[in-house]
């Protein structure tokens, strides 16, 4: 039985068995170094938490497929990166912030409607 729940990772999503409802997909680059980084989950939004001295000076990539089944994008295993679902993120409005030596992408959520809205809206 699928889960209702949206899981902050694609691997979490899949191992409930609902593979299409994850907010990220992290590479495998970026999960080998899972001490370095984490994702925390607010009622609007999530947050991407990066240690910059846990992965060195590596830049982090955020991408996003809009129009595109999320399953379907693949992550550059060699970078330290992660795909937005934009199923249910607004990867539109991503802000940025680097303080205190950990850089923090937020990303708000789309709400409910919204993705009934767009998600019919590509069906037409």
């Amino acid at each position: 039985m699928a889960s209702n729940k949206i899981h902050h990772l694609r691997q979490s999503a899949m191992e409930a068995g609902d593979p299409g409802k994850y907010y990220i997909n992290p590479s495998e680059k970026l999960m080998s170094k899972a001490s370095g980084w984490r994702v925390v989950e607010y009622e609007d939004s999530i947050e991407v938490i990066f240690d910059d001295a846990a992965l060195g000076k590596s830049p982090v990539f955020a991408r996003c497929y809009n129009y595109q089944a999320i399953g379907d994008s693949v992550n550059k295993d060699d970078e330290f990166g992660f795909i937005m679902n934009t199923d249910y993120l607004d990867a539109r409005k991503l802000n940025i912030e680097m303080k205190d030596g950990f850089t923090k992408f937020y990303v708000p959520k789309i709400k409910v409607e919204e993705n009934k809205k767009k998600v019919a809206g590509s069906q037409a």
